[in-house]
C-alpha cells in the first residue's frame, strides 16, 4: 500500500454495536412536508472535531471520561442532564466507541440540534453517514439502517440532495450486498420506496416498486461477513508498574473534579484544576519513559504501542484544546499545535505500519486488510480524529481503487465505495458497481 508521508494522514476509529429507533427516523420526515417549502441554506461541510465549543463544555460531566468512565455512559449522562455541548465533545473526540454506537449518537444529536441549529445538526448526520459508508467494523444491515434513519434527518432539514444520496445507498445495500437474506432486502427497499413518497420523490419510488421482486430475490442463504482482519495483525504490550500507578492518579484526580466541580468556589475549582493537571503531566512523564524504552518491540506490538500513544496524544490535545472544560495543563494550552502535529505523525505511523504488515497476508486477505485500513484511516480525517485534513484526497484516491480491486476478487459482486459531489460538500458511500444503481442519482 501506498504509504502517506507525515504531514499527510490518518487513522482509525474502532468497533461496535447501537443504530437509532426506526420510529424516530420515520417522524422526521413530517417536518420536512413543512420545512421543504422555506428556501434551503447551503451548508460547508467541517469536521465534528473542529466544531466542539469548550466555552459550553460541564466540566464536571466531560472529566468522567478522564476518572476511567466509558464515552458512552458519559454521553448518555450528558444527553440526560440536558447538557448537549458536552455530550457534544465528549462524542467528537472519541476514539474508543464502537462505530454502531457512535453513528446513533449522532443521529441523536442531530435530534437535539434539529430546531435550534439545523447547520449543526447538518453536521451531526452527515458524521453519521460518513460512519455508515466508511466503517470497516459495520455489518451491512446496520449499513443500511443509518443510511435509512440519516435520509429523513436530511429531508426536514433542507438538504434533499443528500437526503437522494442517502437513500441510493441503502437502496444499493439491499441490491448488492452478499450478506443479506432476501426477506431483508425486500424489507429495505420497501423502506427505501416509503422514505422516497415522503420526500416526494415518486418517480424514484416506482422505479424500486417496479423492480422490488426481482431485487429482493436472491438465494435463501447468506453469506457469512468475513472477520475483520487488522486486529490480527496487532500484538500487545504490557504497561509498566509505574505508568499503571500514574495512571490510577489521573483516575483519582479527575473523579475528585466530577465529584466537587459543582460544590466549589472559583479558588476550590482552581485547586481542582491544578491537582488534575500534576496527574497529568506525572502520567505523561511515566508514559514518555515507557515509549523511549520500547524501541526493540516487534512490529506488530509496536502495532500495539502507538495504538497506546494516540490515545494518550488524543488526551492532550483534547486537554490543550480546553475540550474537557477546564484547563488544567496551560503549558499544553500554549502547545496545542505542536500537540496536533504530533498526533498527526503518530497516526501516519499507525497507518504506515499496518500497510507493512499486509505483506504477510495471502493475496486475497491483503486486499481486504487494505480496504479496512484505507476505510478507517478516511473515516478518522471526517471524524477529526486525525487532525490533518490533508490526508483525505490521498486516501479517498486509494480506497476507490482498493474497493474495486477487493469487488473484482469476490467475483464481481458486493459493494465498492464511491464519492459524490453535493453542493460543495464530499459524501462518502457505498455503491453497486453497477452504474446504473450507482448513487449519482
Amino acid at each position: 500500500m501506498k504509504q502517506l508521508h507525515k504531514s499527510n494522514w490518518v487513522l482509525t476509529a474502532l468497533i461496535g454495536g447501537v443504530v437509532v429507533l426506526t420510529l424516530v427516523g420515520v417522524g422526521l420526515l413530517g417536518a420536512y412536508v413543512y420545512l421543504s417549502r422555506q428556501p434551503a441554506r447551503p451548508v460547508t461541510w467541517t469536521n465534528p472535531l473542529s466544531a466542539v465549543r469548550p466555552q459550553a463544555v460541564a466540566a464536571d460531566l466531560a472529566v468522567l471520561t478522564l476518572a476511567g468512565e466509558g464515552d458512552d455512559r458519559v454521553i448518555r449522562a450528558a444527553l440526560d442532564a440536558g447538557e448537549t455541548e458536552t455530550a457534544y465533545a465528549v462524542l467528537a473526540a472519541s476514539i474508543l466507541l464502537p462505530d454502531s454506537l457512535r453513528s446513533g449518537h449522532w443521529l441523536l444529536l442531530a435530534d437535539r440540534y434539529q430546531k435550534t441549529e439545523p447547520e449543526r445538526a447538518v453536521l451531526a448526520v452527515q458524521a453519521a453517514l460518513d460512519i455508515a459508508a466508511l466503517s470497516p467494523a459495520l455489518g451491512d444491515m446496520a449499513r443500511a439502517e443509518i443510511s435509512l434513519q440519516a435520509a429523513p434527518r436530511f429531508a426536514a432539514l433542507q438538504q434533499l440532495p443528500a437526503a437522494r444520496l442517502t437513500l441510493a445507498q441503502a437502496e444499493s445495500i439491499a441490491r448488492y450486498s452478499p450478506f443479506l437474506l432476501p426477506a431483508q432486502r425486500r424489507s429495505l427497499l420497501e423502506r427505501v420506496e416509503a422514505t422516497y413518497r415522503a420526500v416526494g420523490d415518486h418517480a424514484l419510488a416506482d422505479a424500486v416498486r417496479r423492480d422490488l421482486d426481482v431485487a429482493s430475490a436472491g438465494p435463501g442463504i447468506a453469506l457469512e461477513p468475513p472477520q475483520i482482519l487488522l486486529p490480527s495483525l496487532r500484538g500487545t504490550i504490557v504497561l509498566p508498574p509505574s505508568m499503571v500507578s500514574a495512571i490510577a492518579g489521573r483516575q483519582q484526580a479527575a473523579a475528585q473534579v466530577a465529584a466537587r466541580w459543582l460544590s466549589s468556589n472559583p479558588s476550590g475549582r482552581k485547586a481542582l484544576a491544578e491537582a488534575l493537571g500534576q496527574a497529568l503531566l506525572a502520567e505523561d512523564a511515566a508514559r514518555a519513559e515507557f515509549y523511549h524504552s520500547a524501541n526493540e518491540l516487534s512490529a506488530n506490538d509496536r502495532l500495539a504501542l502507538l495504538h497506546d500513544q494516540i490515545a494518550w496524544l488524543n488526551i492532550k490535545y483534547r486537554v490543550a484544546t480546553k475540550g474537557y472544560g477546564v484547563d488544567p495543563v496551560a503549558a499544553w494550552t500554549v502547545e496545542a499545535e505542536a500537540l496536533r502535529q504530533e498526533l498527526a505523525n503518530a497516526y501516519t505511523d499507525l497507518i504506515n505500519g499496518y500497510g507493512q504488515q499486509l505483506d504477510s497476508l495471502a493475496p486475497a486477505d491483503a486486499t481486504q486488510a487494505r480496504v479496512e485500513l484505507l476505510r478507517q484511516g478516511l473515516l478518522a480525517t471526517r471524524l477529526g480524529l486525525f487532525p490533518d485534513s490533508a490526508a483525505e484526497q490521498a486516501l479517498s484516491a486509494q480506497l476507490a481503487d482498493a474497493s474495486r480491486e477487493l469487488w473484482t476478487r469476490q467475483g464481481s459482486i458486493g459493494l465498492v465505495n464511491s464519492l459524490q459531489e453535493v453542493e460543495g460538500r464530499r459524501i462518502y458511500l457505498l455503491a453497486g458497481a453497477d452504474a446504473r444503481h450507482a448513487p449519482a442519482r
